[in-house]
């Protein structure tokens, strides 16, 4: 049977054949309950997951991880230890699950003394409790959200998804306090859009949007009557006016920026070239290694289709313009062992390789042109694609060069573009940035 290396804490019961849910107390958590005196807990967590299925063992193995996880967070939090219980029946059935130990306010004591265990005791120690906490946003995205979404995706959320869901609930609690969520009137949801400062639309739609979410779970488990973030913040128009506030950079801004990083060494030398010559993502090119750039057709090309890229879309060839030959790339990428800028690190948080250079970019596009919002780092895939326009490049063209999602169904499975590099690398080379190069350096 395969192991499921992504479903946390699970481990194959040799003797059965049935998967098992291990999870070992951390050392202070473990500390504090036997100073509590719960003498009775012990350092494991384990639960028969009573299944062979493997998919079905990840299912109900991500449920019992959230709610342990949240229960060791609470422990450390300081709060009563004899109000922790893990009820093993809850992670051995599919289907919509009741958390016995968040119990609802509308549950009747008879629905609660059924889901309990017989011998009345926690997992972790001590009784169970009899009142459930204050269900506040947090509690809800916890104990609601998350095991609705993972039910019906079959797994968590990514680990940046989680991060923005738990930074939006941070922002809600401090404008309008930690109220439980049945006392978030319309009233405050609308003074919380009102008063949230934040420089970008789309980050401000995404926020309350993730509110939103979070509330519509609670509407569905008869938490609340009704959403009251649901029709607020920017519409979508305003967000799309937003974005086509972001420009693109003209000859002049151009060679200022480049004034500048032609000064640089590695990444800060070599991307802003590479964005600009190929009209690339930054999170693409910094996580370049060397063996992506090969032949193919007799024509060098950057290969992505290892890449962690955007979308499906974004797998491709980019055959490699005039410009950066002359300028090196082959001899420097000769160079490097593993990555072309191994200096950039994957950042798990963030899940992107190229935060900090692009925190740097912008950085020297300020000090180079000033502070504007409207010209950044991505502003030079938006030059690219000007130039090509105006280079006479059909549309479909530069879609299969940066990546862009085909328009039509022509496009799509007729043209086949993508895998045409003779015609691509002609088509890339109709482009002209020799202004830019002039004297500069091609080294590392």
């Amino acid at each position: 049977m395969p192991r499921y290396s992504s479903v946390p804490f699970t481990r194959l019961r040799s003797k059965g054949g049935t998967y098992i849910f291990k999870y070992q107390l951390p050392e202070d958590v473990y500390r504090i309950l036997r100073k509590a005196g719960q003498s009775g807990s012990r350092r494991t967590v384990v639960l028969s997951l009573k299944t062979c299925d493997p998919g079905v063992a990840r299912a109900r193995a991500l449920r019992a991880a959230a709610d342990t996880a949240k229960l060791v967070n609470q422990i450390r939090s300081g709060a009563s230890i004899q109000d922790f219980r893990l009820n093993p029946s809850d992670y051995q059935q599919d289907g919509p699950i009741t958390v016995t130990h968040d119990p609802l306010p509308h549950r009747s004591e008879r629905e609660l003394g059924q889901s309990r265990n017989r011998s009345g005791k926690s997992l972790l120690g001590g009784p169970t409790r009899k009142r459930g906490p204050r269900q506040t946003l947090l509690w809800v995205y916890e104990n609601v959200y998350l095991p609705r979404r993972i039910e019906r995706k079959g797994v968590p959320p990514r680990r940046r998804s989680r991060l923005d869901l738990e930074a939006a609930i941070r922002r809600c609690v401090a404008i309008i306090g930690d109220k439980e969520v049945q006392d978030i009137s319309r009233k405050d949801a609308e003074y919380f859009v009102r008063t949230l400062d934040l420089p970008s639309i789309g980050t401000r739609k995404k926020v309350i949007g993730v509110l939103s979410t979070i509330c519509n779970a609670a509407v569905e488990r008869e938490l609340i009557a009704r959403n009251p973030f649901r029709g607020l913040g920017p519409d979508r128009y305003a967000v799309m006016a937003d974005r086509k506030s972001y420009k693109r950079f003209d000859a002049e801004q151009l060679k200022r920026l480049f004034a500048r990083t032609e000064q640089k060494v590695n990444a800060m030398l070599w991307v802003p070239r590479l964005l600009l010559l190929t009209g690339a993502r930054l999170e693409e090119m910094a996580q370049l290694r060397t063996e992506w750039i090969k032949m193919r057709d007799g024509i060098a090309v950057i290969d992505l289709h290892e890449a962690q890229v955007k979308s499906p879309h974004n797998h491709r060839y980019v055959p490699l313009h005039r410009h950066l030959i002359d300028l090196g790339i082959l001899e420097y990428a000769s160079s490097c062992e593993d990555r072309l800028f191994p200096r950039l690190r994957y950042r798990r948080t963030a899940e992107r390789w190229g935060g900090s250079l692009s925190t740097r970019l912008n950085r020297e596009i300020d000090e180079a042109l000033g502070k504007n919002r409207t010209l950044t780092v991505h502003s030079l895939r938006k030059t690219f694609e000007h130039a090509a326009y105006i280079a006479g490049i059909q549309k479909p063209t530069f879609n299969a060069i940066t990546g862009h999602k085909p328009s039509d169904i022509s496009e799509e499975h007729y043209l086949h573009l993508k895998d045409d590099i003779m015609f691509l690398k002609k088509q890339i080379d109709l482009l002209d940035f020799s202004f830019l190069f002039a004297g500069r350096q091609s080294g590392s």
